[in-house]
């Protein structure tokens, strides 16, 4: 009998910047899938506190995505500001 093996997959990061506040870490990864195009990944690492696991959050923009993504974070923000 003949097995298969997946190939596990891991994105080339591209660029990267991350910022921390409090017990959370964000990270901006713009990464490049299998298909050679970019995308972005936003990670947001939450502490659970001393012997726990780190709690991690994520969600990934394509680039078809971007324009509406921009737009709606500018618009939300403004009402912070």
């Amino acid at each position: 009998m003949e097995t298969s093996k997946k190939k596990s997959f891991s994105p080339k990061r591209v660029k990267s910047s991350h910022f921390r506040v409090a017990n959370r870490s964000y990270f901006l990864d713009i990464n490049l899938a299998s298909n050679d195009k970019k995308y972005l990944k936003i990670t947001r690492s939450l502490f659970m506190g001393e012997g726990n696991d780190r709690k991690y959050d994520s969600v990934v923009i394509f680039p078809e995505d971007i324009e509406g993504f921009q737009k709606s974070l500018k618009e939300v923000v403004s009402y912070i500001n």
